[in-house]
């Protein structure tokens, strides 16, 4: 009996879910719907978090905090995404700093990568172009789920 009286009294609601873009571009706009305005363009692996959703669009924040919508067809919950938070990152070939350089060094602030590992504070991540790197972690911004626990 107290089992169930303490599950009625405490529950856990979304307030925010990561998602991932899977198009190679996602056109996001000003609203929900194709009246209004295109504000950006993202890329395939483009992470963005779930605000909340209207019809058969995602109202979402990017990684500089601006809200946009998205239709819910050019995106996921089931791939982590992760981007280029810095001015410039490091790419290496093993997850952690005396790892070789990969072929491609550095990437740009914005950069999109699938998350697809982690080993310590390094994450391994694909692009999409299909090559695979180690990034450390606090070179980029990954949407996570954020709940709300009412009493």
């Amino acid at each position: 009996m107290k089992f169930v009286l303490l599950a009625a009294v405490f529950y856990n609601s979304v307030v925010a879910c990561a998602l991932c873009v899977t198009k190679n571009t996602a056109v996001l706009r000003a609203g929900p719907g194709y009246k209004f305005p295109v504000t950006w363009r993202a890329g395939r692996f483009t992470p963005l978090l779930e605000l909340s959703s209207s019809g058969a669009w995602y109202k979402v924040q990017d990684m500089d905090g601006i809200t946009q919508w998205v239709r819910r067809r050019d995106v996921t919950h089931n791939i982590e995404c992760v981007s280029v938070r810095v001015t410039s990152a490091v790419l290496r070939t093993g997850p952690n700093s005396t790892a070789q350089l990969a072929d491609i060094r550095e990437v740009d602030r914005y950069t999109p990568f699938e998350r697809l590992d982690e080993s310590g504070n390094w994450y391994k991540v694909q692009a999409s172009w299909g090559d695979t790197y180690w990034i450390r972690e606090d070179a980029v911004w990954r949407p996570l789920k954020i709940a709300r626990v009412s009493f």
